[in-house]
């Protein structure tokens, strides 16, 4: 056997080199989409990621600041039963935050600390529930208050399929089906997430495979809880209307606006943007470091409009004014 016939057993056949330029290419595109590890990733650390740690630490003590004062103010200024679901409300912004700062400080937890963002929102749902109805005592007192008024229900998010919907009037039983209606979304999606972050961490394939399948669902669940809150929200603001109500509904649908539909779409859209380079600071670890510098900016405007929304009621102030007037009637 020469030389000639060794190169022709040799020689790659079209499909050979065709496999071998596929196989290439999905070599780059894991290359592109892994995460590092702990150790390459800060092994490799460069100047950008550098200063996205110390900028993304710097918001995060920011926002940790305002929610201190937030909830300092809360404590002198409200009684207990308003006090602590308020404390909760405010609590969801630093919360996101670190789950921010954490996806930045390790790139594969990424998955979960997006799910604890979301998590923000479906705990917040039925919190802020409470708190509408703490403003009027209860739902009880509501009843007795509104005096059988007729409310509108063609609120967003379906103001355009409920127009055929005539106004309904606060009863017992419907109040009841509100309240089942928020409180679906913490153990409905929350059951989801729970799938969805097993599937992701055990089996990637199998994750992308039905991931698709689980999103009509989320949708229906948020659409459906952010419907009753804002249903009740305009309820309560009849009666409660100088409370700032909507501005604190608005606060609320901002975490699943920013941390979820927001992240969702950047997502997709930086892929057109050629960030970073070969493995393991790639571009995907670029493109999750600026989405959560932008939510971790976002968040600190967020609690700056929380802090503004729950300067109202000054409830203790009120209560002490009452009391030194019976006092003195005395």
């Amino acid at each position: 056997m020469n030389a000639s016939e060794d190169w022709n057993q040799l020689e790659l056949t079209p499909e050979d080199n065709s496999n071998l330029n596929l196989k290439d290419g999905i070599n780059e595109t894991l290359s592109i989409r892994t995460h590092p590890t702990l150790a390459e990733y800060y092994s490799n650390m460069n100047a950008f990621l550098t200063l996205a740690i110390f900028v993304g630490t710097l918001l995060t003590i920011l926002n940790i600041s305002i929610y201190s004062t937030t909830v300092s103010r809360m404590r002198r200024h409200l009684n207990k039963p308003l006090r602590t679901p308020s404390i909760g409300m405010v609590s969801l912004y630093p919360i996101i935050s670190l789950a921010a700062l954490v996806t930045i400080l390790i790139p594969y937890s990424w998955f979960m600390c997006h799910t604890v963002m979301h998590v923000m929102f479906m705990v917040g749902g039925p919190i802020f529930r409470i708190l509408l109805f703490r403003y009027v005592g209860s739902e009880q007192n509501y009843a007795k208050e509104n005096a059988g008024e007729a409310v509108q229900i063609n609120t967003p998010p379906c103001c355009c399929c409920c127009l055929c919907l005539p106004m309904i009037v606060p009863t017992k039983a419907k109040l009841c089906i509100s309240r089942y209606m928020v409180w679906q979304m913490p153990f409905w999606q929350g059951s989801i997430m729970l799938v969805m972050n097993i599937l992701y961490y055990r089996d990637r394939q199998l994750y992308h495979q039905v991931m698709l399948f689980f999103i009509p669902f989320i949708v229906a669940s948020i659409v459906m809880g952010v419907w009753s809150l804002q249903v009740t929200v305009r309820m309560i603001t009849k009666l409660r209307g100088d409370y700032q109500l909507r501005k604190k509904m608005f606060c609320l649908q901002l975490v699943v606006m920013l941390c979820k539909l927001q992240y969702l779409i950047l997502y997709d859209q930086l892929d057109s943007i050629q960030m970073g380079g070969e493995y393991p600071i790639n571009h995907t670890v670029y493109k999750q470091t600026v989405i959560n510098i932008l939510i971790l900016v976002e968040m600190v405007l967020v609690s700056m409009m929380a802090q503004s929304a729950y300067r109202v009621p000054i409830q203790v102030q009120i209560d002490e004014i009452q009391k030194d007037h019976q006092v003195t009637r005395i």
